[in-house]
């Protein structure tokens, strides 16, 4: 790709570490106040148009499957691989782009995932389809790390949470615009153009990747080790096949086998891991405080959370019997409500610092969820669980945002990327999980109760279930130290009681 004014040959220490503590030859910070929102959101676009390829293709299934001549049951295949090949090449995000440049990656990545687009709607098989799905994850895995890396790098620490805020709202909204969006092409016009849709959104992305994305060559601690990307690949497929293989009723003998595959690929990851000096994933990281509490924090809860758009379609459609435009009358809302929150994050954490945001809205978000499963209850009314639930996605908002944001705090400009791959890696998974454990969970309170078909109360355990794991991340929070984050923040703690 062409260069631009904007290239630099190194990049300035992660947040905008004051000047000279980073290292020699570093680029300054970005110095306007509003400079960092054209990256940001030229970033959360990629992200957005990944969440929602993700997602836009479960109402079209019955209609691939029609078209290509096969069950429906076997289009999952194309849902796993792009999940799949998403994680895989994750980790090689921040080696590429340590060696190619942040804005030549990203643009070929956009570029990769717009024309994989154009042949999965060409596409004349099931097995050309999931091809071409493998491609869009594997451009994805590229896509938003890199984004992240170069919004982290380029972005002061006082601009940070509102940087990083701008970047993740827009994808919020993807699994919640997908599926509704997904169902009217079905209905309207083909399942091709659930593919298809994402040609302008790319072009235009790639047009203004050209003119905003900065090309960094960032200096990773990162090594390529062949080994160490295979073990982790294989154990990353072997553990979505076992979730796929459970969510569909598999042989407890496949299952068994499964996991005792997975064990293993796991023991020689950590043996190799422990060989190695500046491996792919980092685990290491998880020494920081911050950092721990962004992973595992945001881990259990977008267990909880990105289950929610999957769930509560269904909830509102079989157990409620709300039509599909009802509930995706509702998602819409609720999306919106999440993405007007990121103006409003900045504002709390300088009032109450990272600590004290991440536990009371932590408790908010775990109630929140509880709280949809009193919509099997009569007389909600689709006014209130349009309300309630836009309730939820204020408290998301905001914890996702706290806490993409405190992963980032006291991170050495080497470790950005390899603390990235961590995070995009951890955070997929858990909204696999989540999905996945939601729809067991609904499929057995049904088999128990004996319902061939579930009914509310069904997907009122579900949410319950969610709302355990967003309760388990409490201690990540509360871990915390009270000045945690404060640079990013501008939050003082001697202003306020501690908490």
């Amino acid at each position: 790709m062409p260069s631009s004014p904007r290239d630099e040959s190194s990049i300035a220490p992660p947040a905008g570490a004051a000047a000279g503590t980073g290292t020699a030859g570093a680029a300054a910070p970005l110095p306007a106040a509003t400079s960092f929102r054209p990256l940001s959101i030229l970033v959360g676009s990629a992200y957005f148009m990944e969440q929602l390829d993700a997602t836009i293709i479960s109402p079209v299934i019955p209609d691939i499957a029609r078209d290509f001549g096969v069950d429906p049951l076997s289009l999952n295949l194309t849902m796993t691989i792009y999940l799949l090949c998403s994680l895989v090449f994750v980790p090689l995000s921040g080696l590429v782009a340590a060696r190619h440049g942040t804005r030549t990656v990203f643009c070929w990545a956009v570029a990769l995932f717009t024309a994989s687009s154009v042949l999965c709607a060409m596409a004349p098989s099931l097995a050309m389809l999931a091809v071409c799905r493998a491609l869009q994850g594997m451009a994805a895995a590229m896509m938003v790390p890199v984004g992240r890396t170069a919004i982290v790098h380029t972005t002061s620490k006082a601009q940070l949470v509102e940087a990083l805020a701008w970047f993740i709202t827009p994808a919020m909204a993807g699994p919640m615009l997908g599926p509704p969006l997904g169902g009217l092409f079905s209905t309207y016009l083909s399942w091709h153009w659930v593919f298809l849709i994402n040609v302008p959104v790319g072009l235009a992305g790639l047009w203004a990747a050209r003119n905003i994305m900065p090309q960094l060559h960032h200096r990773a601690d990162l090594a390529f080790d062949a080994k160490e990307w295979l073990l982790a690949g294989a154990a990353l497929a072997l553990l979505i096949l076992l979730i796929e293989q459970a969510r569909h009723g598999g042989a407890l003998p496949l299952l068994g086998g499964l996991a005792l595959a997975l064990a293993l690929c796991v023991w020689l990851y950590v043996r190799r891991f422990r060989g190695l000096t500046a491996p792919m994933l980092d685990f290491r990281l998880l020494r920081l405080p911050t950092f721990a509490a962004g992973f595992w924090g945001g881990s259990l809860v977008r267990v909880g959370y990105g289950a929610l758009p999957f769930l509560l379609p269904l909830m509102l459609q079989l157990g409620l019997g709300y039509t599909a435009l009802q509930s995706g009358i509702v998602l819409l809302v609720s999306g919106s409500i999440a993405f007007f929150t990121k103006t409003q994050t900045t504002r709390v954490l300088r009032r109450w610092g990272f600590r004290r945001v991440l536990c009371y809205n932590g408790v908010a978000c775990a109630a929140a969820l509880a709280g949809c499963a009193l919509f099997s209850l009569p007389h909600w009314g689709l006014a209130g669980i349009t309300a309630f639930v836009s309730m939820a996605s204020f408290f998301r908002a905001v914890q996702f945002n706290a806490l993409t944001a405190v992963s980032y705090s006291d991170l050495p400009p080497g470790k950005v990327a390899s603390a990235t791959t961590l995070n995009t890696m951890a955070w997929q998974l858990a909204i696999m999980l989540g999905i996945s454990l939601s729809a067991l969970a609904v499929q057995w309170s049904a088999n128990l109760g004996a319902r061939g078909t579930p009914a509310g109360m069904d997907f009122s355990v579900a949410f319950v279930i969610l709302a355990l794991f967003a309760c388990a991340a409490m201690p990540c929070y509360r871990a915390l130290s009270t000045q945690a984050g404060a640079e990013l923040s501008g939050h003082r703690a001697d202003r306020q009681p501690a908490s």
